[in-house]
């Protein structure tokens, strides 16, 4: 049972990673062409499912990057935190204080 569950979690994982690489997929409608499917008279233009591009976003994908973008801008607002706090402790240090 607890194999099942690793091996379920390591799955996730490994999708989780794959969106975040791989956000875009094939668009369904055009095959990935950009070009409308259809009858001859209809078969030229942009798709209008994809616009042109031939790609979908996949399942997932905007989750994935907003999630990582939030963790690292928090640590980067940790990060300048800390550097302002150690800015603060450098200016009202007692010895630097002597100094004056």
């Amino acid at each position: 049972m607890i194999n099942l569950l690793l091996l379920a979690m390591a799955a996730l994982a490994l999708w989780a990673v794959s969106v975040y690489v791989y956000p875009f997929r094939p668009c369904r409608r055009c095959s990935g062409t950009g070009r409308k499917p259809g009858s001859n008279r209809r078969r030229f233009g942009p798709c209008p499912r994809c616009g042109g591009t031939g790609r979908a976003q996949r399942l997932g994908s905007r989750t994935a990057h907003r999630t990582v973008l939030s963790v690292r801008s928090e640590l980067a607002k940790e990060r300048q935190r800390k550097r302002d706090r150690k800015a603060t402790d450098r200016a009202t240090h007692p010895r630097r204080l002597e100094d004056r």
